[in-house]
């Protein structure tokens, strides 16, 4: 029940990662994800009826009435702003309009983005939106299970802290980093970030803490914290540790691969063949993660997964700002690389398994380098 639970809580956040950089389209799943919230409903908010509502309040409009509203979550307030920002809406706008013409989007539309979503993301075990109502929209509304409620004077309640806001500052800022959207050598400010969120600015100075611990960020004493500028000696570090740790857990997997495993595989190989990564870097790496991780699920050990898992996010960086930058053709032998994954595992061959592993970690990383070597010899 609960490894069910953790990987719900998985898939959430992987929509939720590969919908970060189109705030209107996070925006729109994070209210179809809850209760009772009609497509069509959905569709008539207005700028302004989010900007007149607090956090964790009920919606209310002409739609809706007290108390039979969506709820504006932490997840989409924080959408909001960053839709706010990109200075594209008008106070009395739709929020969601069509990108040509700019009118109300319509209900097909709608139904052909969560098509999409969910093939880009190797999501489609769920069967349209029903289900993913059904099954991830428990989770989008905020829960604080340790926060300590405080009282002002007259008695009622004045505020809530908990640990789980600096943990959404967090997964936010390492997002970012990951997708290269707040760059190597970007100067992170705790005040700035805190009103961006609407956070005061304790749980964002311990997310900050946080990303120096694991190396996303360093801190210096006159500057504060600085994201973690891009070097070949750390990134050959951190593929060593994964090819040592990923070889051992697929080695171990293929012992104990289970058919649905296998199944799963195919469809997020094939989902990958269908992604251009020119066009779609996010996606490819979101699917070439999800594949990873998947081949690794049955390897036995949690605690090998979890490092395995901040590798690949503190490698992330590397692959998604390089290769976006560069105009090089890109590595494809990764295909046929994942074919032969699965034909190993499929047969239990562990010694198979890992080489071929080895082989699909170490081609895109030699191509990382070659950008590294390109770039250093351009600024000479």
């Amino acid at each position: 029940m609960r490894q069910q639970l953790e990987k719900k809580r998985e898939d959430l956040e992987k929509l939720r990662r590969y919908l970060s950089s189109k705030p209107r389209d996070l925006l729109l799943f994070e209210f179809l994800l809850q209760k009772n919230c009609k497509t069509s409903d959905v569709l008539k908010i207005r700028v302004d009826d989010l900007s007149s509502c607090q956090e964790n309040e009920r919606l209310v409009n002409s739609t809706w009435s007290e108390g039979e509203g969506p709820v504006l979550t932490t997840a989409i307030k924080r959408a909001f702003n960053q839709l706010l920002m990109q200075g594209e809406v008008g106070a009395s706008d739709l929020l969601f309009r069509s990108r040509k013409g700019g009118r109300q989007l319509t209900t097909t539309s709608v139904s052909r983005l969560i098509h999409t979503t969910l093939e880009r993301t190797a999501l489609k075990h769920y069967r349209g939106l029903p289900e993913l109502r059904q099954k991830l929209g428990p989770l989008t509304i905020d829960r604080v299970p340790n926060a300590s409620i405080t009282e002002n004077e007259s008695g009622s309640l004045s505020s809530v802290k908990t640990a789980s806001i600096q943990k959404l500052v967090y997964k936010d800022l390492v997002q970012h980093i990951i997708r290269g959207t707040i760059p190597p050598g970007q100067k992170l400010f705790p005040e700035k970030i805190a009103r961006q969120m609407h956070v005061s600015t304790t749980p964002v100075r311990e997310a900050l803490s946080r990303l120096e611990a694991k190396g996303f960020a360093v801190h210096h004493p006159q500057r504060g914290w600085v994201v973690s500028e891009l070097s070949q000696t750390k990134l050959k570090e951190i593929l060593d540790l994964r090819i040592l740790l990923e070889c051992e857990a697929i080695s171990r997997a293929a012992k104990n691969i289970a058919p649905e495993t296998l199944k799963q595989l195919k469809h997020v190989k094939e989902t990958i063949e269908h992604i251009d990564q020119d066009r779609d870097p996010l996606g490819f790496h979101e699917a070439n993660r999800q594949f990873h991780l998947l081949a690794y699920k049955d390897c036995g050990s949690a605690k090998m997964l979890d490092i395995i898992k901040e590798l690949w996010d503190l490698s992330s960086p590397y692959y998604q700002i390089l290769f976006r930058q560069s105009l090089v053709p890109k590595p494809t032998s990764g295909i046929n690389h994942h074919y032969q994954i699965i034909k190993a595992l499929q047969a239990g061959d562990s010694q198979e398994a890992r080489e071929w592993l080895k082989k699909d970690i170490e081609q895109p990383a030699d191509f990382v380098f070659r950008l590294f070597d390109m770039y250093a010899r351009s600024i000479e």
